[in-house]
């Protein structure tokens, strides 16, 4: 037997672990909405700031505008319609167009023209606002020492004509009287400072917070970074080359002005970089016509001159045959000479830079030249190589798989190219060499030519080649400059910027909604924080829940809406309120414990102090004695005694007194305003309350008592702190156990337990104190009836009595409303 009660007693407290484990990992969705209900006007609180945060956060957020335009990109050459050349270097490809508009190059042209060496700014009380073209002030900087960065200076205005500026920060401020109109030499450089609109200066200094002006010389260099990191360009349609440029910034004009001088200065660029790789075949054609021009002036005076000398008119038949032979020789030597000296050109660009020469300069250079039609193949491939890479970027990143295939194939066409342009020059040379062998042999055939003959012969041939060789290099620099010129890269603006109207940041809808979200995740997380560290009993299913014993539920007491006067007997106030209902309904109760006749002890103990054992015992007595059964109250709790206080009475002498024999128990006993009802008080706070409760002269008291009352009510100290009371709690007849709603701990339960396990209380019954009646908590509806039941260990119970709901009324109270309920007092 000893064996199996063991077993059970050890199956018992695996059981309970059990439970506690399950109350830590299991959801339970009941008390997570009943925490939820109880905390929503935190959650309004919560979602209420975050609106208002999201409030402050748009009013005091500079805003930030946004001014683009649209412009296409048509490249043509009206050379090619002059000279029929095939259009080579018209590739199609924008990217680097797209490379430019990004650049730093441009940032800082753009710059240049915009007045942007100098920021002005009026700093609000929470916002500084740039006055771009509207400062009522200018600031020339003149000798500005470059390694100063970017300086702000604030300016204050005396009058009209002075001033006072400082800088270096608001610690340390230094401070210079300066006079308007005046250059003023400064650390960082000399400035001049002009007033343009002292009256807009004089109104914002006669309002009620004046705003301060400052200035900040800005560092170029830095400047254009910032402006690069504003700049948007996105390719809007590949096939019409149309492009977008946007820029981004906190001054409206500002950002409309910024747009179109960039599209300004890219279209000056972008004219001026496809002219320049036409101008060094243009330089060396200028070079050799000059020396050519030279050369046949002197040859032509040399050959008037010998016939002037020899009285020759001109040359005979047989001589005329071999010149004519002669100057056709000549004329292919000179065509030859060109067009080596324009290969030698091409190869001494492509000695400098190998297979990284620029695409863009090497076709122009091949354009109009004997050999271009010989490489028209290759140049073909290369074009249809680079429209591919373009069309790639638009899919795949710059150096990605892909593209650098593509760059790889492109190499190879470039090389493709270089050798064969360095084969062609290898062939002209082969060339000159048989056309000079073919002369020296004609020249052979005059030797039997009288010798003045043959010499004007020579002089007229030397003339006649510089005379050709001269007007193939006019005819070459024309087509040359033509092409030149020619070579425009057209910008047509389809929509041009404009001022925006609106700022892009903050964008209201979504801070709105972020803000309003990111309250909602903020209420979420305290309600689930909430509910993980919650531990107060809140309902009867949450002590059958937790409890491993079985034990009575004799009902609940609902909380009383209005402070609890200093007499704590309240239900001979209001006989007809919901509370006092409960009382009765736990009166019933009673008699289902124990249905025998005779008096009866009834022992009232709690956890801890706080739980409302006190005043369950007195109004419990008030509604028994209200039956016609006479009533008297112990107060046993002798180390915090509260009965002489719930009936308003001083405590001079009673239980301890009487257990000590100093005072006669007749003399102890009071009486109350509620008929019936009698109670004695603790007395003075003994130094061994604990030995007066064991003492036999306690069961003489009770004995005594047990002869003039029906009811022995005895408040009892808290079995959770003490363990004064347990002896008395085991000889009651009706051992009751108070809980309070959202005040008692979880692992009060165990107390419970303890008392039916350990000490063999197994008549046990608990009452909930506490509970707020207009509300239906999770599990457990508390409007509509109270009953007796049982509890066992797995939360299951069952009820018996009666309910009551109808014709009664509870404390005619307003309710509190708002943030009250925040701060309302616990009861």
């Amino acid at each position: 037997m000893r064996q199996q009660l063991e077993n059970t007693e050890i199956d018992n407290v695996n059981r309970y672990r059990e439970q506690l484990s399950n109350f830590n990992t299991d959801f339970d969705l009941g008390l997570f909405l009943y925490i939820l209900k109880k905390n929503i006007l935190w959650i309004v609180l919560f979602i209420g700031l975050s609106l208002l945060g999201s409030f402050l956060y748009i009013r005091y957020t500079a805003p930030t505008y946004q001014s683009s335009s649209i412009i296409q990109i048509e490249k043509s050459n009206t050379a090619n319609q002059i000279l029929n050349v095939d259009n080579y270097y018209e590739i199609g490809d924008i990217s680097a167009e797209i490379e430019l508009l990004r650049s730093n190059l441009i940032a800082k042209n753009s710059i240049s023209i915009l007045p942007l060496e100098v920021s002005y700014f009026n700093q609000g009380q929470f916002l500084d606002f740039e006055l771009y073209r509207t400062a009522p002030f200018r600031i020339n900087v003149y000798e500005k020492d470059s390694t100063a960065g970017s300086i702000k200076v604030y300016i204050d205005f005396k009058n009209e004509a002075n001033g006072t500026i400082r800088w270096g920060g608001k610690k340390n401020p230094i401070s210079k009287d300066i006079q308007f109109g005046k250059f003023v030499k400064l650390p960082f450089g000399t400035i001049k400072v002009s007033v343009i609109n002292f009256n807009l200066i004089k109104e914002n200094r006669s309002e009620v917070k004046p705003q301060e002006y400052y200035f900040i010389i800005n560092d170029l260099n830095v400047l254009a970074r910032q402006l690069m990191s504003n700049i948007g360009v996105t390719v809007v349609n590949p096939s019409a080359k149309t492009i977008s440029i946007s820029v981004k910034d906190n001054n409206k004009l500002k950002a409309k002005e910024v747009v179109e001088v960039l599209i300004q200065e890219f279209k000056k660029y972008n004219e001026e970089r496809k002219r320049q790789s036409s101008k060094q075949i243009v330089q060396f054609l200028n070079e050799q016509i000059a020396s050519v021009y030279e050369d046949q002036k002197k040859s032509e005076k040399e050959m008037q001159s010998f016939k002037r000398k020899n009285n020759l008119s001109d040359i005979g038949d047989f001589s005329s045959i071999i010149i004519d032979r002669l100057n056709q020789l000549d004329e292919s030597l000179a065509e030859l000479e060109i067009q080596g000296l324009i290969m030698e050109e091409i190869k001494k660009e492509i000695d400098k830079r190998g297979v990284d020469i620029d695409i863009y300069e090497l076709l122009p250079l091949l354009v109009g030249s004997r050999y271009e039609r010989s490489l028209k193949e290759v140049i073909n491939s290369l074009n249809d190589l680079l429209l591919a890479r373009q069309n790639l970027l638009y899919s795949a990143k710059e150096g990605s798989g892909p593209v650098k295939e593509l760059d790889y194939r492109i190499n190879i066409q470039k090389g493709f190219i270089i050798s064969s342009v360095k084969a062609l020059l290898i062939k002209i040379k082969e060339r000159k060499f048989n056309l000079e062998k073919n002369i020296t042999k004609l020249e052979a055939e005059y030797f039997e030519v009288p010798d003045q003959e043959i010499e004007l012969i020579r002089k007229k041939r030397t003339y006649d080649i510089n005379e050709k060789f001269y007007t193939l290099l006019i005819q070459k620099k024309t087509e040359y400059t033509i092409s030149q010129q020619g070579v425009v890269s057209n910008i047509n603006i389809l929509s041009a910027a404009s001022a925006p109207t609106s700022s892009i940041s903050p964008n209201k809808n979504f801070i709105f909604a972020g803000f309003f979200f990111a309250g909602v995740l903020i209420s979420l997380i305290f309600v689930v924080l909430k509910y993980m560290l919650h531990n107060q009993i809140t309902s009867i299913t949450e002590i059958t829940k937790y409890a491993t014993t079985s034990f009575g539920v004799l009902g609940i007491i609902p909380r009383y809406k209005k402070d609890i006067p200093i007499s704590q007997l309240i239900v001979n106030k209001n006989p007809k309120s919901l509370i006092a209902e409960a009382f009765r309904s736990v009166r019933t109760n009673l008699e289902f414990i124990m249905a025998s006749k005779g008096p009866k002890m009834m022992a009232v103990t709690s956890t801890v102090s706080g739980e409302g054992k006190t005043f369950i015992a007195i109004n419990l007595g008030g509604i028994i004695a209200f039956s016609g059964k006479k009533v008297i109250i112990l107060d046993l709790d002798m180390r915090k005694p509260k009965i002489h206080k719930g009936f308003d009475v001083d405590n001079v002498k009673g239980m301890s007194t009487i257990l000590i024999g100093k005072d006669k128990l007749e003399d102890c006993v009071h009486t109350s305003k509620q008929e019936n009802l009698d109670f004695i008080t603790a007395g003075p706070v003994p130094p061994n309350p604990s030995e007066l409760i064991i003492n036999s002269t306690l069961d003489e008291v009770l004995t005594t008592l047990k002869k003039s009352y029906d009811l022995i009510i005895v408040d009892n100290p808290p079995v959770g702190l003490v363990t004064d009371g347990i002896e008395v709690i085991r000889k009651a007849d009706y051992p009751l156990y108070i809980f309070r709603s959202e005040y008692s701990k979880k692992n009060f339960v165990q107390n419970v337990d303890r008392l039916i396990r350990e000490n063999g209380i197994t008549k046990l019954s608990i009452i909930l104190n506490g509970v707020d009646a207009k509300k239906s908590s999770y599990g457990y509806g508390y409007g509509y009836g109270y009953g007796y039941g049982y509890g066992y260990g797995y939360g299951y119970g069952y009820g018996y009595g009666y309910g009551y709901g109808y014709g009664y009324y509870d404390e005619d109270e307003p309710e509190k409303k708002g943030l009250a309920k925040l701060f309302r007092k616990k009861k």
